[in-house]
């Protein structure tokens, strides 16, 4: 289902008035909540999306815009669109299977990926998620045969970082942890760590 940010604010706002026996909390602390509901909007969607299953997210195809840039040894590199917030999937043509799981460039399965034959190949490859040298995300995929000469991405799923200035799809069942996250994040900035607490009881994802 799509929702606007002032539609997200009102729920927000609603399980905010759970921590209050008067029930309002259009003014608190001599400043309307909104705006604090407003700045911290935008960082409990990204917990929630960045955290949630791959099954309960928007998801934008990108593999018809992705470009490889292969590298001698079969490996290659893909700059990342500036608006991901997670990659999800992607297979190289000549893959045997998906890709889902991303490994950080500091893991060990990633250092295994700089020796020849410790490489993963088409059979079980494997994908990096690292930044390069001018601070753009990419993808270090591990591995076509050298002699394959054109490499192609067959399948690319990415979720987005949200636009707040257009509706938002959020499936029903992340929607909770998304408000009442949101909640958390503004009773924390006001200082009251209790009622943050008790919002954060209802956040199930992030």
């Amino acid at each position: 289902m799509l929702y606007s940010k002032e539609l997200l604010i009102e729920l927000i706002k609603i399980n905010m008035e759970e921590g209050f026996s008067g029930g309002d909390v259009e003014r608190v602390g001599g400043v309307g909540v909104e705006s604090y509901i407003e700045s911290k909007l935008p960082e409990a969607i990204n917990a929630v999306f960045m955290a949630a299953p791959n099954i309960l997210l928007p998801q934008t195809d990108a593999s018809k815009t992705l470009t490889p840039k292969k590298k001698q040894n079969g490996s290659g590199e893909i700059v990342l669109p500036q608006d991901v917030l997670r990659i999800t999937l992607l297979k190289m043509k000549g893959w045997d299977r998906v890709v889902t799981r991303f490994e950080d460039s500091n893991s060990i399965i990633a250092k295994l990926q700089e020796n020849p034959y410790t490489m993963a190949g088409r059979a079980k490859p494997v994908v990096v998620l690292a930044l390069n040298k001018t601070g753009d995300k990419v993808l270090r995929y591990y591995s076509l045969p050298p002699e394959v000469r054109t490499h192609e991405v067959d399948e690319a799923l990415y979720v987005r970082i949200p636009d707040m200035s257009s509706p938002i799809e959020i499936h029903e069942l992340l929607l909770p942890s998304i408000t009442y996250l949101t909640a958390a994040l503004v009773f924390e900035i006001l200082g009251d760590a209790e009622r943050s607490a008790i919002m954060r009881t209802h956040v199930s994802v992030g």
